[in-house]
């Protein structure tokens, strides 16, 4: 098997105005996530499958007991009632080397190159380690012009740092092939699915591209994340309890024995 391969199973119609989005299995598994639901509401047709062996050596057992090979999947969306047509681009995996990364990042923009798209969001989390109440969106982008545009939407760009993975490659590949890139982080914890974070990024993909998302649906799977994260804040605070008793009984039992003056 070649490093990529991009198997094109139907042909992709003319787009109007098309801007892509891509979102992967990583931190709290927000990207993924929020391109499921976007898969899930909006019907797309898929038009493109990517293989790699760069993909974990394993496969995937579908629900009714067969088998399939890792994959990322490329769908296109006409919309008829907004001015954007759509691609989206989600899968089971990233590369799992760093030169896999840029190989299945650059196949995934040639895609984009050839559907003429004029604007690539990648969506993902940003882990801070901390569980917060109201998850922020950050942001990050090819160019000052863009950033002022996307201020409005209430979007926090950082100066410096950088962003690892799918989300910022594909992001980065956009300025090497003269295409506008956009990369969106919901403030994540990091280290479980994050339904919440996800719907912070995916409110403000469809407020921004002015698409219409359930998020009656999605509110369950926000509420079981709320449910997980109040069992691990539980969690969290009983070790940090059983620490500090830990802590304050062996700096007890190291302590020198009192003695008296005479």
């Amino acid at each position: 098997m070649e490093d990529v391969v991009v198997k094109i199973e139907k042909k992709l119609p003319k787009l109007k105005d098309a801007i892509m989005i891509a979102g992967f299995p990583g931190i709290g598994f927000v990207g993924k996530i929020c391109v499921d639901q976007l898969v899930e509401d909006l019907k797309p047709v898929k038009f493109a499958t990517v293989y790699s062996p760069f993909f974990p050596p394993q496969i995937i057992v579908n629900f009714d007991g067969t088998v399939r090979v890792p994959q990322n999947e490329i769908y296109y969306w006409k919309n008829k009632a907004g001015k954007h047509d759509l691609i989206l681009a989600t899968g089971d995996f990233q590369g799992v080397t760093g030169d896999s990364q840029y190989k299945i990042s650059e196949a995934i923009i040639e895609v984009a190159k050839n559907a003429n798209v004029r604007r690539v969001y990648t969506l993902g989390g940003l882990g801070t380690g901390a569980i917060p109440k109201k998850p922020k969106i950050f942001g990050a982008a090819t160019s000052k012009a863009l950033i002022e545009e996307l201020k409005k939407q209430h979007i926090e760009f950082r100066p410096g740092g950088g962003i690892f993975g799918a989300a910022g490659l594909i992001t980065g590949m956009c300025v090497l092939n003269k295409i506008d890139g956009v990369c969106l982080m919901g403030e994540t914890q990091g280290e479980f699915l994050d339904a919440k974070a996800s719907e912070a990024v995916l409110k403000l993909i469809a407020q921004i591209l002015e698409i219409k998302i359930n998020f009656e649906a999605f509110g369950k799977k926000v509420a079981e994340t709320e449910k997980n994260i109040n069992e691990i804040k539980k969690m969290i605070e009983e070790q940090k309890k059983q620490f500090e008793q830990a802590t304050q009984k062996h700096e007890y039992s190291n302590a020198p024995p009192l003695t008296y003056i005479q």
